[in-house]
């Protein structure tokens, strides 16, 4: 039973990125910073870290997916992103031994991965007319330091909750 929580807990997540945008009135925090939400891929990534790079690939895949499906107009750009950050991070992770402050900077670095390859198809595809530096002060910063934020708060119980995730799947086995 507890294994259909981490779905509808990414599930939740992801209804949340869209309505935390008002609830927490980002917009106006400064009027040319995009500040992005990135709660399901923080949850992706600490799958990955803590459960195993499989299940990490497998949600990054489906909601990336299902990101692209709701909120793009482009299919494919967060199936392919969200997946392939996972993939980095858990690849990194076999080096790191997986703390709290490790897995810390890999969410960040996974959000700044997802970004910049986003910025980056969407640059080829002429869909942005944004400079990289641009991106750099108006979108990529900001939507790291709120994400740095809310990973120190989510981490820290996911963490818990995923650890005991993965000792119950190993003892299902």
């Amino acid at each position: 039973m507890r294994k259909y929580v981490l779905p509808a807990l990414i599930l939740c997540l992801f209804v949340l990125e869209s309505i935390s945008i008002d609830i927490f009135n980002i917009g106006s925090i400064h009027d040319e910073w995009i500040i992005v939400p990135r709660y399901v891929l923080i949850t992706v990534i600490l799958c990955a870290i803590y459960t195993g790079p499989y299940i990490g690939m497998i949600f990054g895949m489906f909601f990336g997916f299902l990101y692209d499906v709701v909120y793009t107009d482009i299919l494919g750009v967060y199936l392919f992103a969200y997946p392939i950050a996972a993939y980095f991070v858990s690849k990194i992770m076999k080096v790191l031994q997986a703390n709290i402050f490790i897995a810390y900077f890999m969410i960040l670095l996974a959000i700044a991965i997802v970004e910049y390859l986003v910025y980056g198809i969407h640059f080829l595809i002429g869909s942005t007319n944004m400079m990289q530096q641009e991106f750099l002060s108006s979108r990529l910063l900001p939507t790291l330091g709120y994400n740095g934020i809310i990973a120190i708060i989510f981490i820290y119980p996911l963490r818990l909750f995923m650890e005991q995730l993965a000792i119950e799947q190993k003892d299902d086995l």
